[in-house]
């Protein structure tokens, strides 16, 4: 029975990997953007300390992950760099143009009403800067 597993292991690692492949997007920053359905009121857990906060959030199975630095200024974020990690050039390019979009669409906002989805093809690297969003939350209420 092992040896079923074994051979069949490459197979699910396969598939999965192609599934990963086909929810990425070639589309432009403007024509896949999609911010997820804000939390309601009910969830919202500031107020929050004004300052700037710098944090890597963590995505995928192999540890792939994203810089972010903002500025939060009345639980409102005023400014935001996102800082491509990787070092494979079509993952870069990815998390660059993500990076490269990701401005227009937090700056302004009330960081309790952010979380992206789809954002300049990227179905994955949104989920490493949400969970950047939520350790600065949890660092900005201490």
């Amino acid at each position: 029975m092992a040896s079923v597993r074994n051979r069949f292991a490459p197979v699910l690692v396969s598939l999965s990997t192609t599934a990963v492949i086909a929810g990425c997007s070639t589309t432009g920053a403007g024509e896949s953007n999609t911010p997820e359905e804000a939390p309601s009121s009910a969830s919202r857990r500031g107020p929050y300390a004004d300052g700037e906060y710098t944090v890597d959030g963590e995505y995928g199975v192999r540890g792939s992950s994203i810089g972010v630095r903002l500025t939060l200024e009345g639980g409102e974020i005023t400014t935001v760099d996102v800082i491509p990690h990787a070092t494979n050039e079509t993952s870069r390019g990815l998390q660059q143009r993500f990076a490269d979009a990701v401005p227009q669409l937090v700056v302004g906002r009330d960081i309790d009403d952010v979380r992206l989805d789809r954002v300049a093809g990227n179905s994955n690297t949104p989920k490493g800067f949400n969970d950047a969003l939520e350790e600065i939350k949890d660092e900005a209420r201490r």
